[in-house]
């Protein structure tokens, strides 16, 4: 009989942090079972979709924050 896997038994087990058994078990199921194998393709291409995400603001983001800082003096101080 096939286990069954949870969405998170295949999230751990794509980073790394499954045990041993726990992934024995998971390539079995990816390997015999259709729909494991359907919901392990669609993790990892997410998995590849968050690797992929930009880190850095746009040239727009920082230039609308730059534009927004402009608008305001600074108090000029005096000894």
């Amino acid at each position: 009989m096939i286990k069954t896997f949870t969405r998170d038994e295949l999230i751990r087990y794509i980073y790394g942090e499954s045990t041993n058994t726990e992934t024995e078990e998971i390539v079995s199921g990816v390997l015999c079972d259709n729909d494991v194998n359907r919901e392990f393709d669609e993790l990892t291409d997410l998995k590849q979709q968050l690797n992929s995400i930009r880190e850095e603001p746009s040239n727009r983001s920082i230039d609308n924050i730059l534009n927004y800082s402009r608008r305001f003096e600074m108090p000029q101080f005096t000894d």
